[in-house]
């Protein structure tokens, strides 16, 4: 009976083994995919998007402006969340922009515009951008 259970106990470590040396090796793989999928993206989204975010106070209010510029020529398609706080409270807000080729003119500079209490205090703005 003992024999029996240390060979169990073998082929169960056995099996272990190999299946975690799979599971290494799938991941290992998946890693490698990603890695070809993020350097497939033209110049990482980032650097095709120029990024100018400012508080502005206008006709007795006071917004926090994001103004986004595609430096690329192809389309993007940017997802902003913006968390602002000021003294007088906090404010958030979520937008969809997609901005035209640079070659488009006007149409590859866009903005959102979240209205605030008072145009000042901390904002925690992000955005993600991809190839559209």
């Amino acid at each position: 009976m003992t024999i029996y259970r240390c060979l169990a106990g073998a082929a169960f470590a056995a099996a272990v083994i190999t299946g975690a040396a799979v599971t290494y090796a799938a991941s290992d793989e998946r890693a490698a995919k990603a890695e070809k999928t993020a350097d497939a993206t033209p110049a990482a989204q980032s650097e095709c998007v120029s990024d100018n975010s400012s508080f502005k106070a206008e006709d007795r209010h006071a917004y926090f402006i994001v103004a986004l510029e595609n430096k690329c020529e192809q389309r993007v398609k940017c997802e902003i969340r913006a968390n602002i706080r000021t003294a007088r409270g906090k404010a958030h807000g979520h937008a969809m922009l997609i901005l035209a080729p640079k070659s488009a003119g006007a149409e590859s500079k866009k903005s959102y515009s979240l209205r605030v209490k008072v145009a000042g205090g901390m904002a925690q703005v992000e955005r993600n951008c991809t190839a559209f």
